[in-house]
């Protein structure tokens, strides 16, 4: 788990007004149960530039019932032959592990893939150990009071987090709270000169910033989306307390993952990590 970010109970206000924004593209829906998004589809197109074919309508719909949220986040949708995992090895935690997926389809190959990797807590396991497999890793974590620096030959490392705007933000964990410098996923890729390069991996153990991630994501960036093969996210939605109001975890993940599901991520791989869940998502569209 990581320093990167963290929510105190007080916080969950902040996630009822993520929710909020969410609700209010929403509000032309068709019907009671289920409700109509139009997400951009921009391949070929940058942020700026808007056309009416670009537009795929998108069916969210409303998340009555633990059992009908369990069914989708905690089965997988499509398959892997080859499931490779990454860090967690002793004498590392195990909860630092990853698994990528190599099979053919989503041409991973050793000295030509990139990778991103959001909240290391100085558990460098995982980058370390893709790094060796021969990727391009830049790391994340504002929270490790180290600054910019190469970490080793192919992993650079940034002492920012990911957040849904470019500035400073409080984040933590427990009563470690400080503000601390924060940006966009977009905005990162470009300052590092990758626009438009296919992205392989994207790892996420941020405490509940990973709802940052999908929102920006989804919303401002699905150009930037369209190109990365796999999203490994550890979904900080705690254990089910019996609510489904608009303030749940739940109930602010669940329009997001509808929604990946339209721009053709599938869940390739879910497991249980305690009070969280372990996933990873592989954009079967475009590769």
């Amino acid at each position: 788990m990581s320093l990167m970010t963290g929510v105190k109970p007080t916080h969950y206000y902040l996630l009822a007004l993520t929710a909020a924004g969410v609700l209010l593209f929403y509000y032309f829906g068709k019907n009671k149960d289920a409700v109509q998004v139009d997400i951009l589809q921009t391949a070929g197109f940058s942020g700026s530039q808007r056309c009416e074919k670009c537009v795929k309508p998108c069916t969210v719909v409303g998340l009555s019932s633990i059992e009908q949220y369990r069914k989708y986040l905690h089965h997988t949708e499509t398959t892997c032959k080859t499931l490779v995992q990454f860090g967690g090895r002793k004498p590392a935690p195990s909860d630092g592990r990853k698994f990528v997926c190599l099979d053919k389809r989503f041409n991973i190959k050793p000295g030509n893939c990139t990778v991103f990797s959001f909240g290391i807590n100085n558990e460098w396991s995982f980058e370390d150990d893709i790094a060796k497999f021969g990727c391009k890793v830049y790391a994340f974590d504002p929270t490790m009071g180290k600054e910019d620096h190469q970490h080793s030959a192919n992993v650079q490392f940034f002492a920012v987090g990911i957040a849904n705007y470019k500035g400073t933000k409080k984040i933590g964990m427990g009563t470690n709270f400080a503000m601390r410098k924060v940006d966009r996923f977009e905005n990162l890729v470009n300052d590092l000169g990758l626009a438009g390069t296919e992205i392989d991996f994207v790892k996420l153990d941020v405490e509940l910033s990973e709802v940052d991630f999908l929102q920006d994501m989804i919303f401002n960036s699905p150009h930037v989306l369209k190109n990365i093969k796999q999203i490994a996210m550890e979904v900080h939605d705690d254990y089910f307390k019996g609510d489904l109001s608009q303030t749940s975890r739940q109930q602010v993940f669940w329009p997001y993952f509808m929604m990946l599901q339209c721009m053709d991520f599938r869940l390739i791989q879910s497991r249980d990590a305690g009070r969280w869940r372990e996933v990873v998502w592989s954009q079967e569209g475009n590769f």
